[in-house]
Parts: structure tokens; sequence; C-alpha cells
């Protein structure tokens, strides 16, 4: 029996829009936490909290943007819920019916990690050279969030393609390797 080790580490590195982004990644009882920051060279871009369950599926989200603030997750009967809060006339805008399948994979555009966690999530169920189309739920750089289709092409162990134009190398523990990436246990040695 193999016995994983739970990964705890934080890093640093440049995304391929040239933003910098600063992320930790830690396992615990309920599944695994993926924390971000990206910095667009103007600010904070967003700051984004995603959990995983156990199963490594997608379980909640928490987003901070210049646009709102921004929550979800899958309820039992297969669909997303949550809110985005902002300033406009309505201030709430309500996120339900989105259809969210066991095989959905969430993403949010500009965000590393959230590639990253759909990397990982899929690795046992696509292989190497292989692709499959997965359902999706995008929240775009434009605050659109939509539900639709995205192509998940593995092209190697460690480098994925998510969709169009959306590349992500992680390695063996499903953390993202950023160019110029460092990264570092989050753990006392």
């Amino acid at each position: 029996m193999t016995v994983e080790v739970p990964t705890r580490a934080g890093g640093w590195g440049v995304s391929d829009d040239g933003a910098t982004v600063t992320w930790t990644v830690a396992d615990g009882r309920k599944g695994r936490r993926w924390r971000e920051v990206v910095n667009d060279g103007s600010g904070v871009r967003h700051s984004l909290l995603l959990e995983s369950g156990l199963d490594r599926r997608f379980s909640h989200v928490e987003l901070a943007r210049a646009d709102g603030l921004w929550t979800a997750h899958p309820e039992p009967d297969g669909t997303l819920h949550g809110h985005h809060v902002n300033r406009s006339d309505d201030g709430v805008r309500h996120i339900e019916g989105l259809h969210f399948g066991p095989e959905a994979v969430f993403i949010i555009e500009g965000s590393p990690l959230s590639l990253a966690a759909v990397a990982w999530s899929m690795g046992s169920l696509i292989e190497v050279g292989d692709h499959a189309d997965a359902l999706a739920v995008v929240i775009q750089l434009d605050g659109a969030i939509e539900s639709t289709t995205e192509r998940l092409d593995r092209r190697s162990a460690t480098i994925w393609h998510v969709g169009e134009g959306r590349p992500i190398e992680i390695d063996e523990a499903g953390l993202p390797m950023l160019r110029g990436a460092q990264i570092r246990p989050l753990e006392r040695r």
C-alpha cells in the first residue's frame, strides 16, 4: 500500500502573461486548499482560495477582484451555486443552476493555480498523450461566468493545456511550475 505524504508548500513565479503569482497549497483532513494572489504590475489582479475534496474534485471557491467578491460551490443536485457581490445596481448577482456534474472543472481566467488544480484533479483520468472534453464553469477576466466544454490535453506527465491558450506545468504533487518558480515547504524543518 502506498501512503501519500500530505503536500504543504508555498511558492512564487511568473505566469505566461507576465504577472507575479504567489501561492500556497496544503492538504488537510477535508482535501486540498489552493491559495493564490496574482499581481499584474499595476496591483493585485485577484486573491483566490480554491478547495478540492479528498476525491480531488472542486468543492469551493472564494475570489476577490476589483469587480467584487465571488463564491461558489457544487450542490448535490449537480449544479453550481454561489454569488458575486459587486457595486452594480443589483449589488449581488446570484450564481445558480449552472450544470456542474462530478467530472466538471472550475477555471478562473488568469489564475495559474486554478489550472494546476484542474490538471491535478484529472491526472488519474487522462493518460499522457491523451485528451478529454470536460464540462467547465469559467469565471472570465471581464466578470462573465459561463458553463462550457473545455478540452483538457495532457501533453506530458507534467504539461497540460486547458482549453485554448491555457498551458500549465505541474510537478508530481500538482504544484505549479511557473517561470522562475521557487517552491518552499510550509513546515519548519
